[in-house]
């Protein structure tokens, strides 16, 4: 390893670290962040650069400590990074359990451990056998010797990404919370359109920062809602992993010691008329999502004025067009002119259409993101 050269051992020390600050502080960041979390219950924060530095000089340590070990023995520079590699897979292989919902450090914190005493036996063992001797030199040519190191590098990069954390909707979710703890309620709705599938905790997060920016009843259907069950944490597979869950009952207007269901807690404050401004639209928004129509209409009424006069919220104005031409005696009568021209457009494209896949495809193009579309063919 001592007969090196210094360009080898420049490049790919300087080109692991690149790629150890960059992994942590804007692939992994937010994982660490959740981590530092639940191991102090709350009570520290974790800082994403001086984390990151930090960490960085930590496996940079590791790596000197393997060199000085090892320093007698023929070796790849590269693979000197090795126990510095699987000690970075054994702090980001953290996961979700999907029984408890809490953070479980993977299988790598056993296999890691295992891996690096294997490394050292190997070299020792290796080196200690003589095979080495009868092998032909590559490191008389430093160009060939650089780029074999930067190939072994290479690999051992790509296998840190591969094995760590690459959950992005739990990326999202956790960016997304950080964002609500900084007020930030555009950056974290920016994180959560992104993805499309129909994501429990997306669901939840997304319903409330809707509500902190007023605009539940305005946009909740842009985003991949699941259901009632899905707009507040369960304390299961529902839940915040940093931001307080105390806060978002607070802003409902209600914090109870028993734990509750989103439909409970909904039906709960709705029976005992402890009903505020955000706590009307979860009302109203509940409703909708079960596809409630009567119900809706019948809380919509105790909560908003309702006349031709007022503008309704988007969402609202939508199911009182559906409910309009769904009920033949309505117990409201309101005129949307807009609206119900949209939903004649809405159904003319529905009957363009005899395929069944087709249809939902062309609907979902042009309307996906209203309650028709919901109503209609969002299971």
């Amino acid at each position: 390893m001592k007969n090196q050269g210094l360009l080898t051992r420049v490049m790919c020390t300087f080109v692991f670290t690149l790629f150890c600050f960059y992994y942590l502080y804007c692939y992994q960041a937010d994982l660490l962040t959740v981590m530092q979390h639940v191991l102090s219950q709350g009570q520290t924060h974790y800082n994403h650069f001086v984390g990151a530095v930090l960490i960085t000089l930590v496996v940079l340590l590791i790596q000197i400590g393997v060199v000085r070990i090892l320093q007698r023995k023929r070796l790849a520079w590269a693979l000197t990074f090795v126990p510095s590699a699987l000690c970075l897979i054994m702090l980001t292989n953290i996961g979700v359990s999907p029984d408890s919902g809490t953070l479980a450090f993977g299988v790598w914190r056993y296999i890691a451990p295992v891996l690096i005493v294997i490394f050292f036996l190997i070299v020792f063992g290796v080196n200690n056998s003589g095979v080495l001797d009868s092998l032909p030199r590559v490191w008389s040519n430093p160009i060939r010797e650089l780029w074999l190191n930067l190939l072994i590098l290479t690999i051992l990069m790509l296998t840190i990404c591969f094995v760590s954390n690459d959950d992005k909707y739990f990326h999202a979710r956790i960016h997304a919370e950080q964002c609500l703890l900084d007020g930030d309620y555009d950056a974290a709705l920016k994180t959560l359109r992104r993805y499309d599938v129909s994501d429990r905790n997306i669901s939840m997060l997304a319903t409330y920062a809707l509500a902190k920016k007023g605009e539940l009843a305005e946009h909740m259907f842009d985003y991949p809602v699941v259901g009632v069950d899905a707009m507040l944490p369960n304390g299961k597979d529902i839940k915040f992993e940093l931001y307080p869950e105390y806060q978002l009952y607070v802003y409902l207007g209600g914090r109870y010691k028993q734990t509750m269901n989103a439909r409970q807690y909904i039906n709960f404050q709705r029976r005992i008329n402890r009903v505020n401004k955000p706590m009307a639209d979860y009302v109203l928004c509940a409703h909708l999502l079960d596809r409630n129509l009567d119900a809706f209409v019948a809380d919509l009424k105790k909560y908003y004025e309702v006349n031709d006069s007022v503008t309704l919220p988007r969402h609202y104005r939508e199911a009182l067009t559906l409910y309009m031409h769904t009920h033949t005696a309505p117990a409201i009568i309101y005129k949307d002119n807009v609206g119900a021209t949209d939903y004649e457009d809405y159904q003319l494209l529905e009957r363009k259409f005899d395929n069944e896949h087709d249809k939902k495809n062309a609907l979902r193009c042009m309307f996906g993101n209203t309650y028709w579309y919901y109503y209609d063919y969002q299971k």
